[in-house]
């Protein structure tokens, strides 16, 4: 039987450091499927190397043999699939490489049902909707997709969740597997994720949305929201052994239920602040 979210693996850089707590969200004698915190890479980027990344420490565990390694007598762990570094939620890992082949085949053939939460600027006139539009890289910028008629199919579909003063809470489905598609696709239709820089999205500041907000005495003003509002919710499969039905959900991190309670208090049906 999966083992429940209430189980925690804790991580540590090479050098013991740091270290952080990863809740388990579901595990079998195949696959580890770990709740990841915004901020945290899955993989090593040459780009960034000084961002920690899951796949790194999960290595060092496997090299010192862990306890938590060595209680279920782990030796590889690979990532079935990346997720970006701001984006919180589902990372699923696999146990052998033949499990990671076999759920990246259904992966790639789209035989299965994710879903993202994403809060956007804007309001779209549908409260359902797909974006169909091609996905390929942006010339000299390795960072940024570009959703268009140029680059590899890519599909969507969209669902409003809960509506705001110029902001948008969305379901997002998407039934292909492409670089950064969510938020390129986003950015498509003018519906730029909040906190997303490279897609044109802005933080989300107290200060928009409250009347009145007094500002600190050195006159900063902290975010509700310091990344992009992006959280992977839950994915369902076929398990690829034993053919029954596997469901791995996460619950929305602190930030963004935070900065969707002061959504909820102070821009619902009103103009926000400029």
């Amino acid at each position: 039987m999966p083992m429940s979210g209430r189980n925690v693996i804790r991580l540590f850089s090479s050098d013991e450091s740091c270290s952080w707590l990863f809740p388990v969200l579901f595990e079998d004698e195949h696959y580890l499927a770990l709740d990841k915190m915004t901020h945290m890479a899955v993989t090593h980027s040459q780009l960034h190397p000084d961002r920690p990344s899951l796949s790194e420490l999960i290595r060092n565990s496997i090299e010192i043999n862990a306890r938590w390694v060595e209680k279920r007598n782990i030796n590889y762990l690979g990532f079935a699939y990346r997720l970006d570094f701001e984006t919180s939620g589902i990372s699923l890992f696999c146990k052998t490489n033949e499990a990671r082949t076999r759920i990246g085949d259904l992966l790639g053939s789209n035989q299965e049902c994710r879903e993202f939460q994403c809060l956007v600027h804007g309001s779209p006139k549908d409260d359902v909707f797909t974006v169909d539009a091609k996905i390929g890289w942006v010339a000299g910028q390795p960072e940024i997709m570009r959703a268009g008629k140029r680059g590899k199919f890519a599909r969507t579909k969209f669902e409003v969740l809960e509506r705001f003063a110029g902001m948008t809470l969305l379901r997002c489905m998407p039934d292909t597997d492409r670089k950064h598609q969510i938020r390129a696709h986003l950015n498509y239709v003018r519906l730029s994720p909040v906190g997303d820089s490279s897609y044109g999205g802005k933080l989300l500041m107290l200060s928009r949305l409250k009347k009145n907000y007094r500002h600190r005495r050195d006159g900063t003003e902290k975010p509700l929201l310091d990344r992009t509002a992006l959280h992977y919710s839950r994915i369902e499969f076929d398990h690829p052994y034993t053919g029954e039905k596997a469901k791995i959900e996460s619950e929305l991190p602190k930030d963004m239920a935070v900065a969707l309670k002061y959504l909820r208090k102070y821009a619902t049906g009103q103009a926000l602040n400029n």
